[in-house]
């Protein structure tokens, strides 16, 4: 089913942080939202997760339309053009951070977290992501994290069969296994939802998924149902109240009949 998505977002500092590393994008007359939480020393991550948006969005927007466009990365055969741009696009944001880098001191291991979302009517909806924010949907009431975590905790717990509380005391809970701009290339995972007219999607930084349950951010949603921008304050004062402890940024789509 053919689908149209309004769009809102937030994003704040916390209350422990002098930087807000995190950045994000919206371009929702191209069917794009993009959310990166950025890691480093200095104000390096700041840097990542800018250069993450930027360069993800300019790839979608305009230099995959040019008529002379050929892929920067190889394509897989199983997917459509829209599947392929987006982790495309990732692949060329993990090059650019990567290269500066190795170029300025400051920013040396930098990277950050990338969730990417597009939309096309007749896939649905993409979602390619490396790290550990977040992609959400409420559907019907039910809240459900559409992404997986790539943290040693989510690691710990997939594989050793341990129990979130367990993985988090031998792991601590902000160790991630996979990141944009760490190494030459990344690998991002690639999800496709079909919206259905009344879900809503979130993504979310961790500063918000490790401070707040799941079943307060449900519970959040389902009480601004109607209002996305609201929503979204809402979640960063819950994020708040709980200690806020890191940047923390949402991004919330709510698909509507075409």
């Amino acid at each position: 089913m053919k689908v149209r998505f309004e769009s809102a977002a937030a994003t704040d500092v916390g209350r422990a942080r002098d930087v807000n590393e995190d950045d994000h994008g919206m371009v929702p007359e191209q069917h794009l939202w993009v959310l990166a939480d950025g890691m480093g020393g200095h104000a390096s991550g700041q840097v990542a997760s800018a250069i993450a948006v930027q360069a993800i969005t300019d790839f979608m927007v305009r230099w995959r339309r040019q008529p002379d466009f050929e892929w920067p990365f190889e394509i897989m055969e199983s997917r459509g053009f829209d599947e392929n741009s987006l982790v495309n696009a990732v692949r060329v944001a993990n090059v650019r951070i990567y290269n500066r880098s190795q170029v300025d001191p400051e920013c040396e291991g930098m990277g950050t977290t990338v969730v990417a979302l597009t939309y096309a009517p007749e896939i649905g909806l993409i979602v390619a992501h490396v790290g550990d924010s977040r992609c959400y949907r409420l559907r019907h009431g039910e809240f459900a994290q559409i992404t997986e975590d790539h943290s040693l905790v989510n690691h710990l717990i997939r594989n050793f069969h341990l129990s979130e509380a367990e993985a988090k005391q031998r792991a601590g809970s902000n160790v991630i296994v996979r990141a944009v701009g760490l190494e030459d290339d990344v690998e991002p995972d690639l999800n496709v939802d079909q919206p259905m007219p009344g879900d809503i999607y979130l993504v979310c930084s961790d500063g918000l998924s490790d401070l707040v349950e799941d079943w307060i951010i449900q519970q959040i949603l389902l009480g601004h149902i109607d209002d996305l921008p609201g929503a979204a304050t809402a979640l960063v004062r819950a994020a708040n109240s709980a200690g806020g402890t890191d940047n923390i940024t949402v991004i919330l789509l709510r698909a509507l009949k075409a």
